[in-house]
């Protein structure tokens, strides 16, 4: 027998074996469906209903697929006869159009509610100083309590208007001062395209730097609050800004009734060995606190740099200090005067990598001499350190300050090194150590911070001070005030 032909007959076999296996397949899984016949009840019969169609077949119409409408176009059921109308419980205007008109008092409810209260314990461990030999310090307590409550209102007026409403206010165990309350926000805002204004109670932060906000100007410091001059007081303004992709955003604010700077009291911790009477302030404007005050502010971001120019014609916020004598010629206050300035400014950053450049200076005229300020220096970040959770950030400042006109100036010849930590865990904690050293006589003093929130409304916040200075420094008046400070706060 030929090859050929042994092929052929190896095929044949191939191919009767394969339809031999089909066949069995198919009788098994015909007696496979009729066990399952026998075993499962037949399902009950289903009544099909015929119903004349809504829509004769003429009103269909086929559009072009090149005339956009993509399928089939139904008429309206209103507009036929054979349609029964829907029932409406609002009169003969349309359902969609009553749903779409939305009243103030619809987007009043909707506001948000949101703010915080605070209980706060500072501690002091050693002695109060006496304010003048032999006469004891009014101030001399280990512990001082208080509390505090930030309510706040957000709204929509309209599409392109809100509404923020921020109120402050605190009761101090010992500070007569700091018993005290604020209105931080109660701002209008418009936004019209590229447009945006403003009118009422606002705070605008401007500032690149972690030690000294230089340029940061427009807002009061709320001094009775926090010493570390980050806390500021609502300001009544009216703004406008422009936005221009390539140019950057152009501010002018327009200022009136400019808020003292409230110094702590006799009672309060730490505080100044004269106390500052604001009941004897004066101002240099015969408006007085009425003085319409004037800012403007150009900000741009490009190729990694931030920058802002601004300048500022109008009260002070940072008063002199002139002492009041008595009939012996003995100092027994201090004075603020407000007189009227002008100060430019320039806040400057830039990005690259894990590093942070900053400075900030400015220029003041008509307080006295004319006098430059400028701070500056770097942060640099180290993320997620040996692939854990934690941030790690230093930074190096230094600022100087060449003002010599009785203004209460802590910092004008000195370096800061800090230390940030923050961990990227569920509670956002974060931790702060900051050192003040003096470039001249080496006076120290140290700040340090924590924070961490539990739950969704709990935080607590821990801060510490301390001074060591040398006799010549002005912080040698707070060396006996080193405090540490708790606060807990519930978040709603």
């Amino acid at each position: 027998m030929s090859a050929p032909t042994v092929l052929w007959a190896l095929m044949v076999l191939f191919c009767a074996a394969g339809a031999a296996e089909v066949s069995a397949q198919d009788t098994e899984a015909e007696a496979n469906r009729r066990v399952r016949e026998v075993q499962e009840p037949a399902p009950e019969g289903v009544e099909l209903e015929l119903t004349k169609p809504t829509r004769e077949p003429d009103e269909v119409e086929w559009e072009d697929e090149d005339s956009g409408g993509g399928g089939v176009e139904w008429e309206d059921e209103e507009s036929g006869d054979e349609g029964e109308p829907e029932d409406s419980t609002d009169g003969d205007k349309p359902e969609s159009e009553e749903a779409g008109k939305e009243t103030f008092g619809d987007r009043f409810k909707r506001g948000d509610l949101f703010g915080f209260f605070d209980a706060q314990g500072r501690f002091f461990p050693q002695p109060a100083a006496s304010p003048a030999p032999g006469v004891p310090p009014q101030n001399n307590y280990w512990f001082d309590g208080s509390i505090a409550w930030e309510p706040g209102f957000f709204m929509n007026v309209t599409d392109n208007m809100n509404f923020e409403l921020i109120l402050f206010g605190r009761v101090d165990q010992h500070d007569r001062n700091r018993t005290h309350g604020d209105i931080r926000e109660g701002f209008f805002e418009l936004f019209l395209d590229e447009w945006t204004f403003g009118f009422g109670v606002h705070k605008v932060f401007w500032g690149v730097t972690e030690s000294r906000h230089l340029v940061d100007i427009i807002n009061q410091t709320d001094l009775v609050e926090d010493f570390d001059t980050d806390i500021k007081l609502g300001q009544a303004m009216v703004t406008s800004s422009y936005t221009h992709a390539k140019a950057g955003t152009f501010s002018v604010f327009v200022m009136s009734w400019a808020r003292p700077l409230v110094f702590p009291s006799p009672q309060g911790r730490p505080t100044l060995p004269l106390p500052v009477d604001n009941d004897l302030r004066v101002y240099e404007s015969r408006l007085k606190q009425g003085q319409i005050d004037t800012a403007f502010r150009w900000s741009h971001s490009m190729a990694g740099f931030d920058w802002g120019l601004s300048y500022f014609f109008g009260t002070t916020r940072e008063p002199q200090l002139f002492a009041v004598t008595d009939a012996n010629d003995n100092p027994t206050a201090f004075q603020p005067f407000y007189s009227l300035i002008h100060q430019g400014g320039l806040d400057v950053q830039y990005t690259v990598g894990g590093w942070l450049l900053k400075a900030e200076s400015i220029v003041r005229g008509h307080q006295g001499p004319t006098f430059g300020a400028v701070t500056g220096g770097f942060e640099y970040t180290f993320n997620q350190v040996s692939g854990s959770i934690v941030d790690i950030g230093l930074i190096l400042e230094y600022s100087y300050d060449s003002r010599d006109n009785n203004t209460f100036i802590l910092f004008n010849n000195d370096f800061f090194t800090g230390v940030r930590l923050s961990l990227s865990d569920v509670g956002s904690t974060a931790f702060l150590v900051g050192t003040f050293i003096d470039a001249k006589d080496g006076s120290v003093f140290i700040a340090a911070e924590a924070s961490r929130r539990f739950g969704d409304s709990w935080k607590i916040l821990l801060e510490g001070r301390g001074y060591i200075p040398q006799a010549s420094n002005v912080l040698r008046v707070f060396q006996n005030d080193a405090q540490i400070q708790i606060d807990l706060e519930y978040h709603y």
